[in-house]
């Protein structure tokens, strides 16, 4: 579980400016605000949406506020693309994801086969490079990744194949940032290569999951393993 802030406040989505910054509207006055994501997001925001702001202001920022979470359908999703590492570290920490609870020594950003992976778990031979995905879009019930062609991701997913060849544990984690997914698939209609690279890893031993999360105004957390469908 993942502490998001104390209290958050709404705001109107007006427009997004470039990959990380956007207008919104927050009593009755324009504000600047910093996006931590850099996907599409299209079917998320958009003008007059709703959106909720974190205050995260500091003398070497220029903006007050991250905006975090938005309101779809009555349903907080976050967009926050920080946060699915963290809740991924802290459940490795609390051996809350049995597919891992071997490892007990846990490496961030750790540089291999041209990429630079989420983790490196160790204590246990062999050792397992993991890499993280945040997950935001979802179409009737299914989660798909990613919203936006996306090199670096295909890039992770060949240095985790060639992890596994190298004799290491691989795989990779898509955490749905939002609780009405039922199931996840590659997004081949935007990236079907990054579709055609997660199948040929897969086929290769790199083992594949998501999780949904559950999603509150100030927490998040891993909930249910979903389905992978590939």
């Amino acid at each position: 579980m993942m502490k998001i802030v104390d209290q958050m406040k709404q705001a109107r989505f007006l427009r997004r400016e470039n990959r990380f910054a956007c207008l919104v509207e927050l009593k009755a006055s324009k504000e600047r605000v910093y996006l931590p994501n850099s996907g599409r997001l299209n079917s998320l925001l958009f003008p007059g949406q709703t959106v909720f702001l974190a205050e995260r202001s500091s003398s070497s920022r220029r903006t007050r506020y991250d905006l975090v979470m938005t309101l779809l359908n009555g349903k907080l999703v976050s967009v926050d693309a920080r946060v699915p590492g963290e809740l991924v570290y802290q459940a490795l920490c609390q051996r809350g994801l049995p597919q891992f609870g071997d490892y007990s020594s846990i490496q961030r950003e750790v540089a291999f086969g041209g990429s630079r992976l989420d983790f490196l778990l160790s204590n246990h031979i062999p050792q397992c490079f993991l890499e993280v995905k945040s997950v935001t879009l979802v179409q009737e019930g299914r989660a798909f990744f990613p919203d936006a062609p996306t090199l670096r991701g295909r890039r992770h997913l060949k240095s985790l194949t060639w992890a596994k060849k190298e004799g290491y544990e691989a795989a990779i984690v898509f955490v749905i940032q939002r609780e009405d997914a039922a199931s996840f698939s590659p997004n081949d209609a935007v990236d079907a290569e990054f579709g055609h690279t997660l199948r040929a890893a897969q086929l290769q031993g790199v083992d594949v999951y998501a999780y949904r999360c559950k999603v509150s105004p100030r927490e998040i957390e891993l909930a249910e393993q979903v389905p992978i469908h590939l």
